[in-house]
């Protein structure tokens, strides 16, 4: 009979004591799972909710530097963006250019709202058609002076479609303007990030706002089919662009650094910068990466506690089966073979407790999907169709298959060097 086969007929002699410890092993790495799956699947329904509302995954954005100072965003020549991308062959599905204005002023007869405007293409080929829920109103916006807001702002705003809404921001030549819009739209809130989203008019109105030529814009973006490849893409592009002699900021996902650089530094002509979705939502990710360490830091806690419980439970064991081990040795087992014994008794039930916790973990994912969380309206950034979309990760199941599987057979190494060093003689000698 193999060592294998013994250490698992072993572990069927004393189910209560296996199945309490496996349990416990099970509960760890259930609530890792469950974590985990579900701050995975709230960061890819984040992204893909606000993908769905943003210009896209890859942003480039045109600076210049007037003689006095002033940053002015502003693209008016794309050529070398397009050819890059049609150099790459990027699988995108569509291409825009937006013309971007932060924190404007949103002023009704009641109250102001300060949201991110986008001047985008209306028409058939739009995003917004494939992307934004409308609530009520129309997307065939083109050639208009029509606003689309969110239902959050109509009701902050105290509007409804055909009100007129002044929209104030400051042009690229740093001078105060304002250009009258109506309502003509209202999408489907989206909870806490509403105020990300914005505003959307055509492009044309947005540029006289801010002053700039009818075809100019000051943002290019990219949509991905698969949101997994925006960082390989966008790291792919700005070596393109690089390569070509583009001239490019250095990439950064913080905002701060980035102005620093913009105000202190000079320069002639465009100079372009690249972001990805994954820059703007760093912070998020972050947030949530805490919350992925602070699990594991639980279950390396947990897994303490319960490695402390199998260290001294193989002792008692080791001291139950002293004349067992004794009646091996006498038959010709080696030292050797008596601790790698233990060890896979160990191997063997952290694998049935890592094993049974991660089936548990998942069915527990699925259970959290099948409710309808539309009342949960603050957080509907965070969720898909009304429902939470956990994701189960099998990278992180491996990884925490090897952790937990070491620690229990560290935790069983101590028992099993003891049983080894039991001389045949003496252990058969022993009364209990």
């Amino acid at each position: 009979m193999g060592i294998r086969t013994m250490a698992l007929r072993n572990l069927g002699r004393q189910k209560r004591r296996t199945v309490l410890l496996g349990a416990a092993i099970a509960f760890g790495l259930a609530v890792v799972t469950l974590v985990n799956g579900l701050s995975a699947g709230m960061i890819r329904s984040l992204e893909d909710n606000l993908s769905n509302l943003f210009t896209g995954q890859i942003f480039i954005t045109g600076t210049e530097k007037t003689d006095n100072g002033k940053v002015v965003q502003r693209i008016d020549n794309d050529a070398a963006l397009l050819k890059a991308v049609k150099d790459l062959k990027i699988p995108y599905v569509y291409e825009s250019r937006t013309s971007v204005v932060p924190q404007a002023g949103l002023i009704s007869d009641t109250s102001t709202a300060y949201l991110t405007l986008y001047g985008v293409d209306f028409g058939p080929d739009s995003f917004l058609s494939r992307r934004l829920s409308l609530l009520e109103g129309t997307l065939n916006l083109a050639g208009t002076n029509g606003i689309i807001i969110s239902e959050g702002a109509a009701k902050s705003l105290d509007v409804k479609l055909g009100d007129r809404l002044s929209v104030q921001a400051t042009t690229e030549t740093g001078q105060q303007n304002v250009v009258d819009f109506t309502v003509r739209g209202i999408y489907r809130d989206i909870g806490l990030a509403s105020s990300l989203a914005g505003a959307y008019a055509d492009r044309r109105q947005v540029n006289v706002l801010l002053n700039l030529a009818p075809t100019d814009y000051n943002q290019f973006g990219l949509y991905l089919g698969n949101i997994t490849q925006v960082e390989f893409w966008g790291q792919k592009l700005y070596a393109q662009l690089k390569a070509q002699g583009v001239p490019l900021w250095p990439r950064s996902s913080d905002q701060s650094q980035i102005d620093q650089e913009l105000r202190t530094q000079t320069w002639t002509g465009t100079k372009f910068l690249l972001q990805t979705l994954d820059d703007k939502l760093s912070i998020v990710r972050a947030l949530f990466s805490a919350l992925d360490a602070a699990a594991f830091a639980v279950l390396l806690i947990l897994y303490t506690v319960v490695m402390v419980g199998i260290t001294n439970t193989y002792r008692m064991v080791v001291h139950e089966r002293t004349r067992e081990i004794g009646t091996l040795r006498a038959l010709g087992m080696q030292a050797k073979e008596v601790r790698r014994l233990f060890l896979w008794e160990a191997v063997f039930l952290a694998l049935g407790g890592i094993i049974a916790g991660f089936i548990a973990g998942a069915v527990l994912l699925g259970v959290t999907s099948l409710f309808d969380l539309s009342s949960w309206k603050a957080f509907t950034i965070l969720l898909r169709n009304n429902h939470l979309h956990p994701l189960v990760d099998a990278g992180s199941f491996f990884v925490d298959l090897v952790v937990v599987t070491a620690l229990t057979a560290f935790a069983a190494s101590f028992p099993a060097r003891k049983a080894a060093r039991l001389l045949p003689a003496a252990a058969l000698r022993q009364n209990f």
